[in-house]
């Protein structure tokens, strides 16, 4: 068995390719499959946050621009008369 650090410094590919070996000889159990399903589901709302994140982003700088447009009209209303 590797150590924490050796494990932790060892490339994704590695890894895959020492659990596809140790997979070959072990039997799944439900806890595999459950840890997997939570993994999927995980992905699938980080990869919404995401979305959401970007989508609000976006709406502030839309709400900004309006905001010193709105600004500039109002400057521009007061001023006009002086």
């Amino acid at each position: 068995m590797s150590s924490f650090d050796e494990l932790k410094n060892r490339d994704i590919e590695s890894l895959k390719r020492s659990y596809d070996q140790i997979a070959k000889s072990t039997s799944l159990g439900l806890s595999f499959y459950r840890e997997e399903i939570a993994r999927r589901e995980n992905e699938e709302f980080n990869s919404k946050i995401k979305s959401m994140t970007s989508q609000m982003r976006n709406m502030t700088i839309f709400i900004m621009i309006l905001t010193v447009i709105n600004v500039g009209v109002v400057i521009y209303d007061v001023f006009k008369d002086v």
